[in-house]
């Protein structure tokens, strides 16, 4: 059962932001006389996000920790919207959340996550 991703207080960086393939689907080979041979490992290509959020208030921690906690980090899938286009995916988290907290203000966390479409 998919978790919706929280409504957070802030968006995430725009210049941070990565939008790629979340893995290459070819499968390749060469051959003896240096040729390539290459066809494709899978027929579906999924996406991958770098999601980063530099001023993350307290709150907004709480709310990303309750949803990894939820999701058991990748086990079970998440409804996000793509900050910029809008448009809704099922995705994962690839690995756990990085928090750091920002240097001289206690109450002000950076976020950095990797999502991958389910």
């Amino acid at each position: 059962m998919s978790v919706a991703f929280p409504t957070l207080s802030v968006y995430p960086n725009d210049d941070s932001f990565v939008e790629t393939l979340a893995f290459d689907p070819s499968l390749r080979s060469q051959a003896e006389d240096g040729t390539v041979i290459s066809r494709a490992k899978f027929t579906g290509v999924k996406k991958k996000f770098i999601v980063s959020y530099t001023y993350l208030p307290v709150a907004d921690k709480v709310l990303l920790e309750a949803l990894q906690l939820a999701v058991l980090v990748g086990a079970d899938t998440i409804v996000w919207t793509h900050p910029i286009t809008d448009v809704v995916y099922t995705v994962r988290l690839a690995e756990p959340i990085e928090f750091s907290i920002k240097p001289q203000q206690a109450t002000i966390w950076q976020a950095v996550f990797t999502l991958i479409e389910a």
